[in-house]
C-alpha cells in the first residue's frame, strides 16, 4: 500500500517543469519570473482525495530543505518527480538517491518531455533507478496508477504509462484529454510555499491559474499543441474565479498570472472572466500571456478595467520569412500593431523573440533585434530555437544535419544544441548577447525605467538588469 508520496521538483536549477510546453531556464533568462508547481498541487489534491499523505518540495526555490534529509525525516514510499528534456540527466540522478536509501521506493517522473521521448532513449544508463514515467495529463494518469498499482500491479492497460516488463521497457496507449476542466480540483497550494513565488513589479506573492489547455496553432517549434493538443478547452470563468477567489481570501494573495497556451484566443470568454472579477469586487492585480493575433481593444478594456496591468506577447521574429517559416500565422505588422494598441490602453508589454531558426542567417535575426528596440516594449527575451523531440523543428534540423548534441540532457538554454544553414551556433548564442544587451542599454529606455512611478518596479529592474549583465557580458 502506497501512503507517504513526495512530489518534488530536483535541485537542479531553476526551470519551468511538468507539462511546461517552454521548459524554460528561470535564472538563464531576463524577463521570467519563478512560477509555483501547479502541475505538482494538482496531483497533490487528487492524490489526498485518495487518502495519501503527500509533500511538495520545490527544491530549488526552497533553499532551506534539503532532498536527503527529508527520505530520512519521512521515509516515503513514493516519489514522483518533474523533469525536463535539457535537465534529465541529472534530474534522475535523484531516484539513485532515493534507491540506495531504500530500495523499495517506487520512482516516477513526469513532464512534457514523455510524450515524444523515443522509447530508445530508455535504455541509457540514466534510466537505471527509474521505475516509471507518466506522459500526457498526469492528473488522469496518476489515479489510474495508484488504484491499478494497489490492486494487482497489473499496469498494461494504464493509459499514459511507460513502465518495465520483463526488462524491457514499454509504452501503453496515450491519455485522453481531460475535456471538463472544472472537474479537476484547485491546486494544493497549502502544501506549496507561496510566499517564495514574487511577481517581480509588485514584490508581492503571485498565484498561477491554469485556465484553459489547447492550442489551435501550428508552430514549428512549439510543444503546446503536443502536450494539450489543438482543440482548445477551457474552464468557466466561474470556476476560474473561484479559485482567485480562494487565493485571496484563504492564502491572502493578490497578485496573479492567468496562464493559457494563449490566453486572449476567445473574446467572449476572456470578456467574461473579466466582468466576473468585476462583479465580485475582487481588487486583484494579474498578468497574460496572448499571440499578437487575435486581440482588439474591447477585449483589452474590459481586461485593463478588472485589474489586468501586463501582457506578454510572443512575437518571436521580426523577419516575415521567419514568421511565414515557423508558421506563426502573423504578420510584422501584426506585431506592431497588437504592441501598440495594448500600450494605448496602458498595459506594460513584455515580448518574446525567438532567433536561430534552420533557414535564418545574420540579416533575419538583425530584423528581430530591430523591431525588438522599434516596438515600445517593457521588458524583452529573446530564445534560441529549441527542436524538442516531436516538433516540427526537430525533424527539419535532423533531416539538414544541424543537430550538434542530443536536446536529451543538454542545457539548450545556455548552449543550444544547433545551429542554422549560415550560422555556427556560436554566432547565435552571440547574436542572442547582442539582441538584449542593444535593447537594454539604450539610453533611453534606461532613462524610462529608472524615471517610472512605481519605486519597487524601479527595485526590480535593477536587479534584473544586474542578472542580464552578469549572464550576457560574463556569463
Amino acid at each position: 500500500m502506497i501512503k507517504k508520496i513526495l512530489l518534488m521538483n530536483p535541485p537542479v536549477g531553476v526551470f519551468q517543469r511538468g507539462e511546461e510546453r517552454c521548459q524554460a531556464d528561470v535564472e538563464g533568462g531576463t524577463a521570467i519570473s519563478l512560477r509555483p508547481p501547479n502541475n505538482l498541487g494538482y496531483l497533490a489534491s487528487i492524490l489526498r482525495d485518495l487518502g495519501k499523505d503527500v509533500l511538495i518540495r520545490d527544491y530549488p526555490i526552497e533553499k532551506d530543505k534539503d532532498f536527503v534529509k527529508d527520505l530520512k525525516d519521512y521515509n516515503f514510499d513514493l516519489i514522483i518527480m518533474s523533469i525536463t528534456t535539457g535537465t534529465i540527466e541529472d534530474d534522475l540522478k535523484f531516484f539513485k538517491i532515493a534507491k540506495d536509501f531504500n530500495k523499495n521506493i517506487i520512482t516516477v517522473a513526469e513532464g512534457a518531455h514523455f510524450i515524444t521521448a523515443p522509447l530508445d532513449s530508455f535504455k541509457k544508463d540514466i534510466y537505471e533507478y527509474l521505475d516509471f514515467a507518466f506522459f500526457g495529463e498526469s492528473e488522469f494518469v496518476i489515479k489510474e496508477f495508484i488504484n491499478k498499482y494497489e490492486i494487482d500491479k497489473d499496469l498494461s492497460d494504464v493509459k499514459g504509462l511507460i513502465y518495465k516488463y520483463n526488462n524491457k521497457w514499454k509504452k501503453n496507449e496515450p491519455p485522453p484529454f481531460i475535456e471538463n476542466l472544472d472537474s479537476l480540483p484547485f491546486p494544493a497550494r497549502d502544501l506549496m510555499r507561496n510566499e517564495l513565488y514574487i511577481n517581480p513589479d509588485t514584490d508581492k506573492p503571485m498565484a498561477t491559474i491554469q485556465t484553459s489547455r489547447g492550442c489551435p496553432g501550428s508552430c514549428i517549434y512549439c510543444l503546446a499543441p503536443i502536450v494539450s493538443g489543438k482543440k482548445l478547452r477551457l474552464r468557466s470563468p466561474k470556476n476560474i474565479i473561484d479559485e482567485i477567489e480562494e487565493c485571496v481570501n484563504r492564502y491572502k494573495i493578490d497578485n496573479f498570472f492567468l496562464r493559457a497556451d494563449t490566453f486572449t484566443i476567445d473574446k467572449d470568454w476572456v470578456i467574461e472572466i473579466s466582468k466576473e472579477i468585476i462583479n465580485r469586487n475582487l481588487k486583484i492585480s494579474w498578468v497574460a500571456n496572448s499571440r499578437v493575433k487575435p486581440i482588439d481593444e474591447e477585449m483589452l478594456i474590459w481586461m485593463k478595467k478588472s485589474g489586468c496591468y501586463l501582457i506578454a506577447f510572443g512575437l518571436e521574429s521580426g523577419s516575415e520569412k521567419s514568421l511565414k517559416l515557423m508558421k506563426k500565422g502573423v504578420t510584422v505588422e501584426d506585431n506592431i500593431n497588437a504592441i501598440k494598441l495594448a500600450k494605448k490602453i496602458g498595459f506594460k508589454v513584455y515580448s518574446f523573440f525567438i532567433i536561430g531558426f534552420p533557414w535564418e542567417d545574420r540579416e533575419d535575426i538583425q530584423k528581430t533585434i530591430e523591431l525588438s528596440k522599434k516596438i515600445p516594449s517593457d521588458f524583452v527575451e529573446f530564445h534560441i530555437a529549441t527542436p524538442y523531440y516531436g516538433t516540427e523543428l526537430y525533424e527539419m534540423m535532423k533531416r539538414e544535419n544541424l543537430l550538434f548534441e542530443d536536446p536529451e540532457g543538454h542545457n539548450y538554454f545556455s548552449n543550444p544544441v544547433g545551429g542554422t544553414k549560415y550560422l555556427k551556433r556560436e554566432t547565435v548564442m552571440s547574436l542572442r548577447k547582442k539582441a538584449l544587451l542593444s535593447f537594454y542599454l539604450r539610453p533611453n529606455y534606461i532613462f524610462r525605467t529608472l524615471t517610472a512611478k512605481n519605486p519597487k518596479s524601479i527595485k526590480n529592474y535593477l536587479k534584473y538588469g544586474f542578472k542580464l549583465i552578469i549572464n550576457n557580458l560574463f556569463g
